[in-house]
């Protein structure tokens, strides 16, 4: 193994899971003697919010460690760390506005959008233009390399347009998506997990394929991104889960949105054009039926995710013990 080889490796260990895991160790028993931070979950348990700040903690290691892999390696897939930490960061600032300040009177799109059309602005629509915003400009730095805009062979200039757009709207609707899974203790999480591995792959693959780095650094090259990209996404999970599934602590949007923008922004990245309409199409759809349909409720009559939704999670209340649930809600 070479130097550098090694120093990257040592980079996602310590920046990318030892940084967030010690951090939030640190943080959450402040979080917990916090009056400003409890919360009460969907069955009346006290928990404390404040478990999204794990981004907070890995977009600054993010940063840094793309930074440090471009100075250490010309044709690597690391580098897509510094596009990941601030999108992260965005996300995460909006999200703690929308915990802090939101009030849940203007619920789904079309509660944001109608409060906008009547000059008024909610923090959930602020979220709304604010994450299309900036997975727009994610999208747009993209471009220059990603398979779906044809990298720099590209097509017309129309149809590289329009593929940002529709990767920015994929980037977004990812994020949103994963603030409507996040009425269950530990299912964002779930949700991070199964998708993590395609993030991972789509990146890897999409994008060293697309700019020939597959040919100057081989599968060894494509193998060592993987494991130091691995690391780096693990790393939140791996900071929070007992918090988030032993019910106490709460991800929020500060958590949930940034997870969410991370894995949409990852899986974007190296998806040839077909990929990115299909993932688009998907996301849209499942953003849509949340606006009919509670997931808590497909979750709870569908035998295999009822499983999946209730793994590693504190035991159910007996029957007649737990609060009303009404259909999934979300200020996004």
């Amino acid at each position: 193994m070479t130097s550098s080889a090694l120093l990257l490796l040592v980079s996602g260990v310590v920046l990318g899971v030892g940084v967030p895991w010690l951090g939030m160790r640190m943080l959450t028993p402040s979080l917990r003697l916090s009056e400003k931070a409890q919360s009460t979950n969907f069955r009346g348990r006290s928990v404390f919010y404040g478990l999204g700040v794990v981004w907070l903690i890995w977009a600054g290691c993010a940063i840094i460690g793309g930074v440090f892999a471009a100075s250490l390696v010309s044709a690597s897939v690391l580098p897509i760390l510094t596009l990941a930490g601030p999108l992260a960061l965005v996300a995460f600032a909006l999200g703690v506005v929308d915990d802090a300040y939101g009030s849940g009177s203007d619920r789904g799109f079309k509660g944001h959008l109608k409060a906008m059309a009547r000059r008024r602005l909610t923090t959930g629509g602020m979220k709304l233009v604010g994450i299309g915003l900036a997975s727009l400009i994610a999208a747009a730095i993209l471009s220059g390399i990603a398979p779906w805009s044809g990298g720099e062979a590209g097509g017309t200039t129309v149809t590289r347009v329009l593929a940002t757009l529709v990767a920015g709207a994929a980037i977004a609707l990812t994020t949103n998506l994963f603030n409507l899974l996040d009425l269950r203790p530990g299912r964002a999480l779930k949700s991070y997990a199964l998708l993590g591995p395609l993030a991972l792959a789509s990146t890897v693959i999409g994008l060293s394929i697309a700019a020939g780095w597959s040919d100057t650094r081989g599968v060894a090259g494509m193998a060592l991104d993987a494991v130091v990209l691995g690391l780096f996404l693990i790393g939140p999970f791996v900071a929070v889960y007992r918090y988030d599934l032993g019910e106490e602590g709460m991800l929020g949007d500060a958590g949930a949105n940034p997870m969410g923008a991370v894995v949409g922004l990852l899986i974007v990245s190296g998806l040839p054009l077909v990929g990115l309409l299909v993932w688009t199409a998907l996301v849209l759809a499942l953003n849509l039926a949340s606006e009919r349909v509670s997931f808590s409720a497909v979750i709870e009559g569908t035998t295999a995710l009822r499983w999946l939704d209730g793994l590693g999670r504190l035991a159910d209340l007996p029957k007649g013990m737990e609060p009303e649930d009404g259909a999934d809600q979300s200020d996004r």
